[in-house]
């Protein structure tokens, strides 16, 4: 038995409605053509000295190299957001992260050099400063493609100058329920930003989870992103608890038979999906936000609406490729699930 130390495994601030900030920095090398058109022996030189000035740094990172993954380590880190689905699975390619799976760099994506910091709760700023002191340090050890005009130089112009992305993700189960979200969606639109289902597009997000981010990084200053971003996830935070204060007041019976339907069905449960595990999960979060259920801890829950995906239920399984008997998964990951309801650590393998 082991506890899973993943950022989601953490409490952060406003974590009742924001479950994550990140930050995302685009870099490329000097005088080396974009990803997109790189030959492999291009492609294997920003590779060596990538990784050469990761391995000067005082703090570790691990280069791990695709090709040499099981299909099922490189789902998990998808499932993670550590790579996109096209990284994960195009030939030649490279991601390096720190200890704590917290700090990633994705090497040859869009970018030579797609860094990426995030942490539990709402806390871009926070989060923005680890990310600059990393470019910082690298920048001293690569020498970025970079213009007095444009900024830094990208393969996609929107992605120039900061070469910045900031996102947060929400929890807003009840403004899903009330129906405002479409609202919402808007809302975040007019102010310049975008928002996306976490797991999947539009207002029908599994979980009921979105991601609020800047769609641009060029013509604008790191501190006006971060204040635009920063400004918006918190508008929507209290909006989101303004409607649980209103289900509360006209629907609390029927809240909370939800609440307690969902997490009756997963501390008793022996077979669950993981589309049905992670709507579960999310009524519950949300009951414990509202403090109708005292356990277990919010950050539980986050942890297990990440470790319900598939990749990592088979993983505890010692699986080394992604193939497994369905219901088997499903199986474990009911197991999985009542084992942490009743207070138990993540057993099996550490991924």
């Amino acid at each position: 038995m082991q506890a899973d130390r993943g950022w989601y495994s953490l409490p952060g601030a406003d974590d009742d409605v924001a479950v994550s900030s990140r930050i995302r920095l685009a870099r490329n090398l000097l005088g080396i053509p974009f990803p997109p058109i790189l030959s492999k022996e291009e492609e294997e030189q920003v590779q060596r000295e990538i990784i050469e000035a990761f391995s000067e740094l005082s703090d570790p990172f691990e280069p791990i190299f695709l090709d040499r993954l099981p299909p099922l380590d490189r789902k998990i880190l998808l499932e993670r957001n550590v790579i996109s689905q096209d990284f994960s699975v195009s030939p030649n390619k490279l991601v390096l992260l720190n200890q704590e799976g917290r700090i990633s760099a994705m090497v040859n994506e869009e970018d030579h050099l797609r860094l990426a910091c995030l942490n539990t709760g709402l806390c871009l700023k926070e989060v923005y400063r680890e990310a600059d002191d990393l470019d910082r340090r690298l920048e001293d050890r690569l020498h970025f493609a970079a213009s007095i005009e444009w900024g830094y130089m990208s393969s996609r112009l929107e992605n120039a100058g900061t070469g910045l992305r900031a996102s947060v993700m929400l929890h807003m189960p009840a403004l899903v329920t009330d129906g405002t979200i479409g609202w919402i969606l808007k809302r975040v639109n007019q102010m310049g930003l975008q928002i996306k289902g976490y797991w999947g597009e539009g207002d029908n997000s599994l979980g009921d989870m979105y991601q609020i981010s800047n769609p641009l990084s060029i013509g604008l200053r790191e501190k006006e992103i971060l204040g635009s971003v920063e400004e918006a996830a918190r508008e929507m935070v209290e909006y989101e608890r303004k409607a649980r204060e209103e289900m509360m007041g006209s629907r609390r019976i029927e809240l909370e038979d939800r609440v307690h339907r969902a997490f009756g069905t997963l501390s008793s449960c022996r077979l669950v999906s993981s589309k049905e595990a992670i709507t579960l999960l999310s009524t519950v979060r949300l009951g414990i936000a509202l403090k109708m259920i005292d356990q277990p801890p919010i950050e539980v829950i986050t942890t297990l609406m990440i470790r319900a995906q598939k990749a990592h239920v088979q993983k505890s399984l010692d699986q080394t490729d992604d193939d497994a008997d369905n219901k088997l998964v499903d199986y474990t990951r009911a197991k999985l699930i009542r084992q942490a309801f009743a207070g138990h650590v993540w057993e099996g393998n550490d991924v």
